[in-house]
């Protein structure tokens, strides 16, 4: 994050990373991973690198306005805080602005601009550990019905597979060949159910040891 003016880095660090101190799935061990993709693909583009640290910064901060809609609430807090005024014109701002707002994984259209594009990408979970872990907690939250493990994971398993374009793929917007290679062996690890719920299984048994199921329940806010 060398390339990061200090000063936003600053500001966001003490006044947008506590709005996800109650957040699990979409805390911050999720938002520094979109921040460190965000900057790799601003570095292989050839990005403005602070545009891209506060696009993934700010683009789940909505969430607790809004749950189904947090995309424009996100996209709303970046496009009115009178402070990035200091740090960008009034186009830049409109650029961050509609790439939070085209970020969500399950958009069908293209984001508006190439940043949207990338964000987007940034925001995918080729990592089945994470993956388990995020789609976990948020399965506890939202589906208080389900009881066993079993049942957390088939929902789980098949929501992924519906993410699945015509073309065999988890999609990308940008192809970048760093992440289509992460993509692709992703894909084939996922796509063994049997290794995939080993993986999520693990999870379970871990946060259903050590108390973090609870605190996801009754302490987290995010759904």
């Amino acid at each position: 994050m060398k390339d990061v003016d200090d000063t936003l880095k600053q500001y966001i660090i003490y006044n947008i990373f506590p709005r996800y101190d109650r957040y699990y799935s979409h805390g911050m061990l999720h938002v520094e991973k979109v921040i460190d993709d965000m900057l790799m693909l601003a570095d292989y583009y050839d990005l403005d690198k602070n545009m891209a640290y506060t696009i993934a910064s700010y683009h789940d901060a909505g969430l607790n306005v809004d749950r189904e809609h947090h995309e424009l609430e996100s996209g709303k807090l970046l496009g009115n805080d009178a402070r990035l005024g200091e740090f960008f014109d009034k186009a830049q701002i409109k650029i961050m602005k509609e790439a939070v707002e085209d970020h969500r994984g399950s958009r069908k259209t293209r984001p508006r601009n190439f940043y949207g594009e990338c964000v987007s990408d940034a925001d995918r979970d080729f990592d089945i550990a994470l993956l388990a872990k995020r789609q976990l907690a948020t399965s506890l939250k939202n589906y208080p019905d389900l009881r066993t493990f079993d049942e957390h994971f088939e929902r789980c398993y098949q929501y992924l597979l519906r993410r699945i374009n015509s073309a065999g793929n988890f999609n990308l917007w940008t192809n970048n060949p760093i992440l289509v290679e992460r993509r692709n062996q992703f894909q084939k690890d996922f796509l063994n159910e049997a290794l995939a719920r080993t993986i999520y299984q693990a999870e379970w048994n871990r946060i259903s040891s050590n108390g973090t199921k609870e605190k996801i329940l009754n302490y987290y806010e995010d759904y």
